[in-house]
C-alpha cells in the first residue's frame, strides 16, 4: 500500500534562488577537482559618442544638400538621356545614391548617441559613396570630351549646345557632391577625436 504524501512548492521546485545587489565573484572552485576557474570579463561596450547640435545641425544640411544634389542629378541626365547624350543611367544611379546618403544622414543624426561602431559604419558609408562619385566624375567627363559636337563636321541642327552644357552642369554637380563628403568626412573625423 502506498502512501501519497503531500509535497511543498520548495520540495519540488527547490529553494529560491538567493538575490544578491551584489555581482557573483568571478572566481570560484569546482567542488570535485578543486581548481579555481576564472571567468573571463564580459566585454563592455564602450562609452556612447554623443553628437553635438551644430554637427547634427550640419549633417541635417548636409543630408538636405545630398538630397537636393540627387535630385538635380537625375533631372540633368534624364535630360541628356532625352537628347541621347548621356551614358546610359550614370546620373539616374548616382542621384538615387546621394539621395539614399541623405536619408542615411538623417536616420544617422536622428540618435545623437552612437556607439563606436556606428560611427565606423557611417566612415565606410562615406568612403563608399565618395568612390561611386568619383566612378560618376570620371565616366561623366569621358563622356563630355567623347561626344562634343564639331559644329565644322556636322549641321547645326545635330549639334545641340544645351546638352554641352547639361553635361558640364552635371560634371559640377558631381564635383559638389564629391567635396561636400570629403568636407563631412573630415569633419566627422575631427569630431570623433
Amino acid at each position: 500500500m502506498t502512501i501519497d504524501w503531500p509535497m511543498s512548492k520548495d520540495e519540488i521546485y527547490g529553494p529560491p534562488p538567493a538575490y544578491s545587489l551584489y555581482p557573483p565573484s568571478s572566481i570560484y572552485t569546482i567542488p570535485e577537482t578543486q581548481i579555481e576557474h576564472q571567468e573571463r570579463p564580459s566585454f563592455s561596450s564602450s562609452p556612447p559618442i554623443v553628437l553635438t547640435l551644430n554637427f547634427t545641425r550640419y549633417l541635417l544640411a548636409t543630408a538636405l544638400l545630398h538630397f537636393l544634389l540627387g535630385l538635380a542629378i537625375i533631372i540633368c541626365d534624364i535630360q541628356l538621356i532625352s537628347m541621347n547624350e548621356s551614358l546610359p543611367f550614370v546620373g539616374i544611379c548616382t542621384g538615387s545614391i546621394c539621395i539614399i546618403f541623405g536619408i542615411y544622414l538623417i536616420i544617422f543624426m536622428s540618435h545623437t548617441k552612437k556607439s563606436k561602431w556606428s560611427l565606423q559604419r557611417f566612415k565606410l558609408f562615406h568612403i563608399i559613396i565618395c568612390l561611386l562619385v568619383i566612378i560618376a566624375l570620371i565616366l561623366s567627363s569621358i563622356n563630355l570630351g567623347a561626344n562634343a559636337c564639331y559644329e565644322n563636321y556636322f549641321q547645326f541642327d545635330q549639334c545641340q549646345p544645351t546638352a554641352k552644357k547639361l553635361k558640364i552642369v552635371l560634371i559640377t554637380f558631381y564635383a559638389v557632391t564629391f567635396a561636400q563628403i570629403c568636407f563631412t568626412s573630415i569633419l566627422t573625423f575631427i569630431h570623433i577625436r
